[in-house]
């Protein structure tokens, strides 16, 4: 501890400046006692940061704070101590003192920190007479023999960035649990150390990343027994009756009669014996239920109780992943078409809120005498019936299977189907990465925040003409040849390398990853070839919250009503992300 700076006692007052340890002090304003036998006063540090100086006895609870931030060192979420010094002190403060206590029948609770009042039994003080609101004349604190006195110096938070004023805000679960979180990581810190944080003052206490901690006279050595009653809003009702020793479950109890706060949008009740009513939230509920238990044994411990707040806060800040489907497949108006030769499946597992496997697929088959029929069915037969393996640990293995998927369904077509085959457009996503594989001129589109863009490439004469510049987009739409394929499944016996196309031939990667509210579509050329990408981009985003049914729907009625030459299917997928 450092020796007296000055034998001339120095007066403490509104106004006056003084030095400590070389910095100019100037005190702005007195803040009260708010730790008992502690003067707290705002001052300004050398005219330029607004500082905290507090004030008491040689053997009050700044000595003991002091000997905790010599076993904290410089911990991250304790604030720098400025300076400290044992000096002659006379404060000479005028101040109302006054107590607005309100009774315990009251339905309004203040949601500020109230000052820790000093008691020396609870019996005595616990009553509903002590409750009344007492009135004091104004006093004067002032001393008129110099008595030694420790002063201790730190920065002072500004008042927009305090707990007390964060207190006063609506806040997302999330963010509670990372400030509690931050706050019980602290309290574990010093119950390593063999003390315990049994209170806390907001006002002295930054938000930020981390928050950062002014104040630690409410922190007491394990085992110590207190020699008057603490009450507040955030103490063990134990810590009133001064009987119980110091341990680590009443810091438990603070983090939790803060939390209680956040959700609750209140201090917990005055009035202990009545039972706490806590809001039905899955895990918070439990939190607060044992932690604010009357019984300290059945409270969690800080290593607990910080392990829960951490891993809760990580799964209401993980994404939960959700898919919407819809579809639809007509035969069309063709009296040439009278089977529905397309085909459609879809396979969906949610391993959890945040993985999900989704595997889809579309086939338009090709050939007569229901061959095409039998040889779309047998494709996406094949790709459903194939068992998921979601072990894979890289994109490349999963398309790698997805490829050999096709490998298998071209051999079982070209052994059951005679004269027939199918275009196969499938895509697959293991959470939010997406890998397709595709051949023919089935389609794959996908849109984003109002633009369609399309995944597959068309394996067909026209599209081969216009890669080449033979002929023009336009001129493509009114070719004779324009439903000629070059590429099908079950046509040929073996499928050569590169046969299947795969999201690099569109994009530049192999996968890519999906974003909220993007929507695949899949869809055979009776659909596309009669609505085009502009007109799905506009029916599919013109209303964003609407039911994907009803966009499919309305797909589907236009393609009727401009005669519907093919039979015409559609699936469309919208990939959510809940936070």
């Amino acid at each position: 501890m450092n020796e007296p700076t000055n034998q001339n006692p120095i007066v403490i007052k509104e106004n006056i400046c003084f030095q400590l340890q070389n910095l100019q002090i100037e005190i702005i304003s007195y803040l009260g006692q708010l730790t008992p036998n502690i003067d707290y006063f705002q001052v300004n540090i050398a005219s330029e940061k607004p500082g905290l100086l507090r004030i008491g006895a040689i053997d009050s609870a700044l000595k003991r704070e002091l000997e905790l931030r010599k076993k904290l060192g410089d911990y991250k979420l304790i604030t720098e101590l400025l300076a400290h010094s044992e000096d002659n002190i006379t404060i000479d403060i005028k101040f109302d003192i006054k107590f607005d206590i309100k009774p315990q029948n009251t339905p309004e609770i203040e949601t500020t920190i109230s000052p820790i009042a000093e008691i020396d039994t609870a019996s005595e003080y616990l009553t509903e007479e002590y409750l009344a609101e007492e009135y004091y004349p104004e006093t004067a604190i002032s001393a008129s023999i110099s008595n030694q006195k420790l002063l201790i110096l730190t920065y002072l938070p500004r008042e927009n960035q305090t707990l007390e004023t964060w207190l006063k805000t609506e806040h997302t679960l999330e963010e509670s649990l990372l400030i509690t979180g931050q706050i019980c990581q602290l309290f574990r810190y010093i119950s390593q150390r063999e003390w315990c944080v049994i209170n806390i003052l907001p006002q002295f206490i930054k938000i930020g990343t981390p928050i950062e901690f002014f104040d630690l006279t409410n922190a007491y050595p394990v085992n110590e027994i207190l020699t008057s009653g603490l009450v507040g809003n955030y103490c063990d009702p134990e810590l009133a009756y001064c009987k119980s020793p110091i341990q680590e479950t009443m810091s438990s109890y603070t983090v939790a009669a803060l939390l209680y706060q956040i959700i609750h949008k209140q201090t917990l009740p005055i009035d202990q014996r009545k039972e706490i009513e806590i809001s039905p939230i899955p895990i918070i509920h439990q939190i607060l239920k044992i932690c604010l238990s009357t019984l300290p044994q059945e409270r969690f411990t800080l290593e607990q109780l910080l392990q829960i707040l951490v891993s809760t806060r990580q799964e209401i800040s993980t994404p939960k992943i959700n898919w919407e489907i819809a579809s639809s497949s007509t035969v069309g108006l063709s009296i040439n078409r009278l089977k529905n030769e397309d085909n459609y499946g879809i396979k969906y597992q949610k391993i959890s809120d945040t993985e999900t496997i989704i595997l889809a697929a579309i086939a338009d088959g090709m050939g007569g005498m229901s061959q095409g029929e039998l040889a779309s069915k047998l494709a996406i037969k094949t790709v459903l019936e194939t068992q998921i393996f979601p072990e894979y640990p890289t994109i490349e293995q999963y398309q790698e299977w997805l490829t050999n998927l096709f490998t298998q369904a071209n051999e079982t077509v070209s052994n059951q189907v005679k004269e027939g085959g199918t275009t196969l457009s499938v895509i697959f996503a293991r959470s939010q990465q997406l890998i397709i594989s595709h051949v023919g001129d089935s389609r794959i589109y996908l849109l984003r925040q109002g633009e369609i863009k399309q995944l597959s490439e068309d394996h067909s004469l026209v599209a081969m003409l216009v890669a080449s510049g033979q002929i023009t987009p336009s001129q493509s739409l009114e070719h004779p040849d324009r439903n000629v394929l070059i590429k099908s499944i079950g046509t040929k016996r073996r499928l050569s390398d590169g046969y299947v196309q795969n999201l690099k031939q569109t994009t530049p990667e192999l996968s890519m990853q999906l974003a909220h509210q993007d929507i695949l579509l899949l869809c055979s050329d009776g659909v596309w070839d009669l609505v085009s990408k502009n007109e799905l981009e506009e029916i599919f985003t013109i209303d964003h919250d609407q039911n994907l049914q009803t966009s499919v729907n309305l797909t589907i009625n236009k393609v009727l009503e401009r005669g519907a030459s093919d039979n015409a299917t559609l699936l469309a997928l919208r990939f959510l992300v809940n936070t």
